[in-house]
C-alpha cells in the first residue's frame, strides 16, 4: 500500500494541538472517577451491487466501535465518547479490489442537563451530531458547543461549531468505492456552522411552532457562505395522526440569490406497532422566477420536487421498514421524472446483543437511459 500523509495548513494544525490538549485534559479529568460505563460494537456487512443488473459488484465492510460514559463528579454533567475502526472493500469484475481504512473519534463531549430556578439547561460541547429543524441545512457532526434552555413556554437554542477537523472518510463511507489518496483520516470541508433556535413546544392546541437561523460559514471563502431562516409547524391532527411543515429560506453569495427549501410530512399510528407516512419535498431550482437553487450541507438533491412515502412495522424483537420516493427535476421549464428510489430494511434481534438484518436500496432511472443501481446487504452487528 502506498504510503500517505497529512498536509495541514498553519491554522488547522493549531485547531489539532487545541483539539488534543481538551481530549487530554477531559481524560484526566474523568480517569479517577468511579461511575465508569463502556461497551462496544462489532459490525459485518456483506453486499452486492449492481448497475442495470450487470457487472456484479462485491462490498464487504467491517468494523469495531468502543464507547464510554461517565458522570463528572456530583454534577449532572457526563462526560462520553466513541473510538471507532471501519474496512471495506470494492471488487468489481475484472478489476482490482478497492480497500479503505476509517479510524476515527465520532463522538466526545460533556453534555447533561442542568437544572436551574427558572427552567433547566442543556448542554453539549465537545464533538457531537446536529441536526437544523428542517434536515436540510446541517445534519452531521461538528466540534463545537449547544446549548437549550427551557422555559416553561418557550424553548431557546444556541450552537456554533467548525466541522474542518471531522473525518471525511467516516462521514461519506457509503459512498466511497475507491481507494482514497489518503487512507484512515481525511479532513472535511471548513465550515462553521452557528445558528440560534427559538420554539414553542405547546403554543395552541398542541401545536409547536419554531424559528431558526443559521448561517454555515466557508471559512476558505467567505463569500460562498450561505444564511437560512427555519420556520417549523407540527403537531396532532387527530389522536393517531400528525403533521410536520417545515419551510428555509436562505442566501448564498452574500445575499445576492433567495432559494427556498419547504417539505410536508403526514405521520399516521393505526396501530401500537405500525407507522405510515407521506409527504413532499420542495427544493427551489435556477428558472424559477427570482430563485436560487436550494443548496445547503444537509440537502441532498439538486432543486427537485420529491414525493415520499414509508411504512414501518417494529415490535420488541424485529422492524421492518419501506419507503420509496420518485424525484421530478426541474430542467428550467418544466418538471419530469429523473429517478426512483426504493428502500426496504428488516431487522430482528436474535439475542439481546445480537442482530441481523436485510438492506435493499435501488436507484430506478425513469427517464429510459441505463442509469439504475441497485444494491443488497446482508447486515450483522454484536455488542457487548
Amino acid at each position: 500500500m502506498n504510503a500517505w500523509k497529512w498536509t495541514l495548513s498553519r491554522g488547522e494544525m493549531k485547531m489539532k494541538k487545541l483539539l488534543v490538549a481538551i481530549c487530554t485534559a477531559l481524560f484526566i479529568v474523568a480517569a479517577p472517577l468511579s461511575a465508569f460505563e463502556w461497551g462496544g460494537v462489532i459490525t459485518d456487512s456483506t453486499g452486492v451491487s449492481t448497475p442495470n443488473f450487470n457487472n456484479l459488484s462485491l462490498k464487504q465492510q467491517n468494523g469495531i466501535s468502543l464507547w464510554f460514559n461517565t458522570a463528572l463528579g456530583d454534577t449532572d454533567l457526563f462526560f462520553s465518547g466513541e473510538g471507532v475502526y471501519k474496512f471495506k472493500l470494492v471488487k468489481a469484475a475484472s478489476t482490482e479490489a478497492q480497500l479503505i481504512h476509517v479510524a476515527d473519534i465520532p463522538l466526545l463531549k460533556i453534555s447533561g442537563d442542568i437544572q436551574t430556578a427558572t427552567g433547566v439547561v442543556s448542554l453539549n460541547a465537545g464533538r457531537f451530531s446536529y441536526v437544523d429543524g428542517t434536515g436540510s441545512v446541517f445534519k452531521g457532526s461538528l466540534d463545537g458547543v449547544g446549548v437549550d434552555f427551557t422555559l416553561p413556554i418557550v424553548k431557546l437554542g444556541f450552537v456554533a461549531g467548525y466541522t474542518g477537523l471531522l473525518n471525511e472518510l467516516n462521514a461519506n463511507l457509503s459512498n466511497i468505492n475507491t481507494t482514497p489518496e489518503k487512507q484512515f483520516y481525511d479532513f472535511s470541508a471548513k465550515t462553521a456552522p452557528v445558528g440560534f433556535s427559538v420554539e414553542f413546544p405547546a403554543l395552541f392546541a398542541n401545536q409547536s411552532l419554531g424559528f431558526q437561523g443559521y448561517g454555515v460559514l466557508e471559512t476558505d471563502n467567505f463569500d460562498a457562505s450561505g444564511y437560512y431562516f427555519n420556520l417549523l409547524l407540527s403537531g396532532p391532527i387527530t389522536n393517531s395522526i400528525y403533521y410536520n411543515l417545515v419551510s428555509s429560506v436562505g442566501s448564498v453569495n452574500t445575499f445576492k440569490s433567495i432559494m427556498n427549501y419547504s417539505a410536508f410530512t403526514l405521520i399516521a399510528f393505526p396501530t401500537e406497532t405500525v407507522a405510515i407516512n407521506a409527504g413532499v419535498e420542495y427544493g427551489s431550482a435556477q428558472g424559477q422566477g427570482s430563485l436560487a437553487t436550494f443548496t445547503a450541507p444537509g440537502y441532498s438533491y439538486n432543486g427537485d420536487i420529491v414525493p415520499k412515502a414509508g411504512f414501518t412495522y417494529a415490535t420488541s424483537t424485529m422492524s421492518l421498514d419501506l419507503s420509496g420516493s420518485y424525484i421530478l427535476g426541474y430542467d428550467g421549464t418544466k418538471y419530469s421524472g429523473t429517478r426512483a428510489d426504493v428502500n426496504a430494511g428488516f431487522i430482528y434481534n436474535i439475542f439481546s446483543d445480537f442482530q441481523v438484518g436485510l438492506a435493499f436500496t435501488g436507484q430506478i432511472d425513469v427517464t429510459g437511459g441505463n442509469d439504475s443501481s441497485y444494491n443488497l446487504y446482508l447486515n450483522v452487528a454484536l455488542a457487548f
